[in-house]
C-alpha cells in the first residue's frame, strides 16, 4: 500500500427539500471542521436531492466521528456510509481485504 493512502469514506446522503444549500453547507462545514479531505462530490437534484461523496482523513476515527455528527444534524439523512478501513488490507489474519461494511447504527435518519 502506498504511504500516502488514507482511510476513505464513501457516503450517500439525502438533503431536505426546504434548504438544499444550507444542508449542503452544513455537511461540508462539518467535514472541514473534522479535518476531512473531499475527494469527490456528486449532487443529483433529480433523484430526490441525493449526494454521493468520497472523503478521506489521516485517521479512520475522524471519518466515524463525521458520520455520527451528520446523524445528529437536521436536514440530512445518511443513506449509506462505507468505511474503507486500510487495516483490513494489511492484516495477516483471515479477514478478507474488502471495504468495511456499513455499520447499522450509523445508518441514521436526521
Amino acid at each position: 500500500m502506498p504511504a500516502s493512502s488514507h482511510p476513505t469514506l464513501q457516503l450517500d446522503l439525502r438533503l431536505a427539500d426546504d434548504d438544499l444549500l444550507g444542508a449542503m453547507e452544513w455537511v461540508l462545514a462539518n467535514a472541514r471542521r473534522t479535518g476531512l479531505a473531499l475527494q469527490q462530490l456528486r449532487f443529483d437534484a433529480c433523484a430526490r436531492h441525493l449526494v454521493n461523496a468520497t472523503l478521506t482523513a489521516a485517521d479512520a476515527d475522524l471519518l466515524h466521528l463525521f458520520v455520527r455528527r451528520l446523524g445528529n444534524g437536521m436536514d440530512v439523512e445518511v443513506l449509506m456510509a462505507d468505511f474503507g478501513e486500510d487495516e483490513f488490507s494489511d492484516s495477516t489474519d483471515d479477514r478478507p481485504a474488502v471495504l468495511g461494511a456499513v455499520e447499522p447504527e450509523l445508518a441514521l435518519h436526521a
